[in-house]
């Protein structure tokens, strides 16, 4: 159905519109007159067309808003569960892996030398030899 709002009227003194005039001018009326009458008859019906097509343009935003808010939402729902199933990978994988995920601590590094002595090496120290 094509923008009732946008149609012009029709004009009836052309001689498209003599059949629907004559209808008027058998009643002892000038064909201004019947055309007059029409033009009345094709507000009055463009009128309600008007409202219809209002209605049934707000109908089709009201259902759009519907389907994106519920759109918005399924996708909140996917997020939400991808989220989930993300954190429960990470959980079961640093729970199989607990040294892979030991915090590092943000301290500089030391630079003392260290003397670690060979495994060998070690009794003869403490033995004083």
């Amino acid at each position: 159905m094509a923008n009732p709002h946008e149609l012009e009227i029709p004009d009836y003194t052309s001689i498209e519109y003599t059949e629907a005039c004559a209808m008027f001018t058998a009643d002892r009326k000038s064909d201004a007159e019947a055309a007059l009458i029409l033009a009345n008859v094709w507000h009055f019906n463009n009128a309600l067309a008007c409202q219809l097509w209002d209605r049934q343009q707000e109908a089709l935003n009201e259902a759009r808003l519907v389907e994106s808010t519920h759109l918005i939402k399924l996708k909140e729902q996917e997020k939400d569960t991808r989220d989930e199933e993300g954190e429960l990978a990470r959980h079961k994988e640093s729970k199989k892996y607990k040294n892979k995920y030991v915090p590092i601590s943000n301290t500089p590094l030391s630079d003392a030398l260290i003397f670690t002595p060979c495994h060998y090496a070690d009794p003869k120290i403490h033995s004083g030899n």
